[in-house]
């Protein structure tokens, strides 16, 4: 069934002379000026990426979750391997990385630029307000009461969701189609802030607070993630290319990247311990008897949850490990790709289920209530040793926008590198870019244009 989130979207960003890949730099180089890339700048993101791929595993041993797993052996391998293949992938990339590939720097088309950026904004404001309509927000008071109550906000979206509420509402297919603009707002203002009037500045971040209060009206967190991980990546490229006083600014970056952190992870927690109060708790989330003591049961359950959230998906992945592999005929990757083949095309997913749903029937390892990683989604028509090596092509594509947003300057490798960051963030729960339609033709579009970008800018970059 298709729900409101997963028809939101927004308004096609291509435009004349190239599309969204224009040149940019925060602090641009003066003419003819040759810059060779240090270290840090280029594996700087594989480390942060590595540190939470692998941290996660860890935590996930330190838990009492291990002690539900069937097959430690396998499981361990399947990840190790896995993640050193991106490694690898990413070091092949960087390897061959010769900076003079990257040292034709166009002038920085900053109109263009932020013509993309009011483009970003009237796609959130316009896909929220749809959505939040459609959901049955009357005004001010109606929005604050939900944002005040997230648990009861998010059991009553999922209620409206089985009731069919916004399923085949044209206005929210078409501003899904037309995602790729979800992409554009978060890493741009980012990017472009020191450069940007205050109007600009603040218009920017209306629609950046606009597009939170959706998800703060439906009490999700999917929305506010996703927000969260494309400013962090703005704000690494922001960082690693600053050339006046680099270390006053990447301090203030870093500042502003951890109150980015802490104020989501605190919604995090407040809204998870909003929800135990009303459902209760899984028997498989444990709150901690000292953080219980000091702040009490209702935060202990909350924290207990975000602890629990980006870490239950190994155990998934172990169950998903044990069934043996059936080819979902191009219908498992992606859950927002299927409903679109299903409505559009007719398709009959049931046919042909996802790992994760295979694995639910054989297992009991419920797929839409629990994560089971990346991992399943992708093996549903690559295998596991597939998917495995799909993470090598993605640890090599990763660096590839890495390198040319940081040293070519542009802004299509900049979106691409945000979305990657997306796919990384959310690997140790699920396929977070095919969970909804306007992920999937946002990657799709950009893929697309960076692939039919002309052979001078191919060059370039």
């Amino acid at each position: 069934m298709a729900s409101v989130d997963a028809q939101r979207g927004g308004v096609q960003g291509a435009h004349r002379g190239g599309g969204t890949d224009t040149a940019w730099h925060p602090d641009p180089p003066e003419s003819g000026q040759r810059e060779q890339p240090g270290p840090l700048r280029i594996w700087f993101p594989l480390l942060l990426a590595l540190c939470w791929m692998l941290g996660t595993f860890a935590v996930f041993w330190l838990s009492d979750l291990d002690q539900r797993v069937p097959n430690k052996t396998q499981l361990c391998v399947f990840v190790f391997s896995a993640t050193g293949l991106f490694a690898f992938g990413y070091a092949v990339q960087a390897w061959r990385c010769k900076p003079d590939r990257f040292l034709s720097v166009a002038p920085t088309e900053f109109t263009r630029a932020r013509k993309l950026l009011f483009v970003g904004v009237g796609y959130h404001v316009a896909v929220s307000a749809v959505a939040m309509a459609t959901l049955g927000a009357t005004g001010p008071t109606s929005v604050w009461s939900n944002v005040r109550d997230p648990a009861n906000a998010y059991f009553d979206k999922l209620d409206a969701y089985e009731q069919g509420v916004g399923q085949g509402n044209g206005t929210l297919t078409l501003l899904a189609l037309l995602g790729v603009c979800g992409t554009m707002l978060a890493p741009l203002l980012v990017v472009y802030w020191h450069r940007l009037s205050w109007p600009v500045r603040t218009v920017g971040l209306l629609g950046l607070a606009f597009h939170a209060t959706y998800y703060l009206f439906v009490g999700t967190l999917k929305g506010l993630g996703d927000v969260a991980v494309m400013l962090g990546a703005g704000l690494l490229v922001v960082a690693v290319t600053a050339r006046r006083r680099p270390g006053t600014r990447r301090g203030r970056l870093l500042a502003l990247a951890a109150m980015i952190a802490v104020a989501f992870t605190a919604y995090m927690v407040f809204s998870q311990a909003a929800r135990s109060t009303v459902s209760g708790t899984s028997d498989m989330v444990r709150a901690s008897p000292t953080v219980a003591s000091v702040a009490g049961p209702h935060v202990a359950n909350g924290v207990a949850a975000v602890v629990f959230y980006p870490t239950h998906g190994y155990l998934g992945l172990a169950h998903n490990l044990q069934v043996p592999f059936e080819w979902s005929r191009g219908l498992g990757s992606a859950p927002a790709a299927t409903i679109l083949a299903e409505q559009q095309f007719g398709a009959d997913a049931s046919a042909h289920p996802s790992y994760p749903k295979r694995t639910e029937n054989a297992t009991g390892w419920p797929a839409q209530l629990y994560w089971a990683t990346i991992y399943p989604w992708l093996a549903s028509d690559l295998t596991f040793p597939g998917a495995a090596l799909f993470m090598g092509l993605v640890g090599w594509f990763f660096a590839r926008v890495w390198l040319e947003a940081t040293l070519a300057r542009r802004v299509l490798p900049l979106l691409i590198f945000a979305q990657l960051w997306i796919v990384i963030a959310y690997l140790p729960a699920n396929n977070q870019i095919g969970m909804s339609p306007e992920s999937v033709s946002g990657m799709i579009t950009l893929l697309a244009l960076y692939l039919c970008r002309s052979r001078p800018a191919r060059r370039a970059a």
